[in-house]
Parts: structure tokens; C-alpha cells; sequence
């Protein structure tokens, strides 16, 4: 395959995939890396693809390839960090996802991820069956992490006091209240 198939082959897999069709766009990017298996651009954009249709062990393998050719790369880290904490492992997350704010520091970038993070904290408590103490202590890591990059984040705050009131510690529930009440700003 030429450059410029290979060229073609990715950018419709790019097409495919921001239409949401992840399962067609998985056929270009096997074309573009059955070509060359360290074409970084099709190894991450097909971890991506997979981890939108739900294939979350198989997308971290994609993003850990990723990092293994790229460690300078931030998204990678911060994708198999979404990944680890999407199948439970708050550890492996919490330490991927602080080399990719190493390698990329912009205030910008962190605040992002820590939304991410929140985002999954939150599904974790609605989706499924009813929320569990394992659950919510798990939930609790992984609000901790949103609040460990964006130290101001208000809606982290709040949802570590409600976590805690489930977990049943009045202290630390107070704790979070209050930091959340110092956090957000004052009315005008």
C-alpha cells in the first residue's frame, strides 16, 4: 500500500469513527496497521475506537502499544488511564494519568482530564444496579484523582461529601462540604 492509500485508509477512519460508526472505522485502521504496525496516529485512533463501543481491555492494550512507541505522547496516558479506571483500577489510572499531566501541564489539559475523571466517577454511581460500599469506595478514588488535578474543582468536592456520607464517615463528608463551600465562588 502506498503512502498515499495509507494516508487514505486513516483519514476514512477518522471520517467513520466521528459518525460514529467505530465498527467500520476499526476495518481501516486493521488496513492502515497490517500495513505498518507502528503507524502511531491508527494504533491510538483505533484504541479510541474501541473504547467507544464499550472494548475497554482491548482499547487499554491499543493506548499501552501506544505509549510503548510514543513515552513523550500525553493522550495515550491519559486514555489507558480512562480505561484503567473504567475496569476498576484506580492505582494504574491515578499514575498514567500523572505522567500525562507531566507531559502535557497546561492548566488547560488538566482541568479537562479531571472533568473525564469526574464524568466516569459519576457513572460508576448511576449506571447498573444500585451503587454498593465497593462502588462508592471506588467512586471515592476516583473523585479523589479529579480533585488531585484541578484542585478547584467544585463539583469534585461535592460529590467526594456524598460519597463519604454513603461511606458513612460524617467527618470526612464534612470535610469535602466545607472545601466545596470555600471553592465556589461568591455570588455577585
Amino acid at each position: 500500500m502506498s503512502r498515499s492509500l495509507l494516508f487514505a485508509a486513516f483519514n476514512e477512519g477518522v471520517h467513520r469513527s466521528m459518525a460514529g460508526n467505530h465498527e467500520a472505522a476499526l476495518q481501516s485502521f486493521d488496513q492502515v496497521l497490517a500495513v505498518d504496525p507502528r503507524h502511531f496516529p491508527a494504533l491510538t485512533a483505533k484504541a479510541f475506537a474501541l473504547k467507544q463501543l464499550g472494548r475497554t481491555e482491548e482499547a487499554l492494550k491499543g493506548f499501552q502499544r501506544a505509549i510503548e512507541l510514543d513515552l513523550s505522547a500525553a493522550d495515550p496516558h491519559r486514555e489507558a488511564a480512562l480505561c484503567q479506571l473504567e475496569l476498576g483500577e484506580p492505582e494504574a489510572a491515578s499514575l498514567l494519568m500523572n505522567r500525562a499531566v507531566q507531559l502535557n501541564p497546561t492548566p488547560g489539559y488538566r482541568e479537562a482530564a479531571a472533568i473525564e475523571v469526574y464524568h466516569l466517577g459519576n457513572a460508576l454511581l448511576t449506571q447498573g444496579r444500585r451503587p454498593d460500599k465497593a462502588r462508592y469506595r471506588l467512586a471515592r478514588q476516583v473523585f479523589e484523582l479529579a480533585l488531585e488535578l484541578s484542585p478547584a474543582y467544585v463539583e469534585a468536592a461535592k460529590a467526594l461529601a456524598d460519597v463519604w456520607e454513603h461511606l458513612g464517615d460524617p467527618t470526612q463528608r464534612e470535610h469535602y462540604t466545607q472545601m466545596a463551600t470555600r471553592l465556589r465562588p461568591a455570588s455577585s
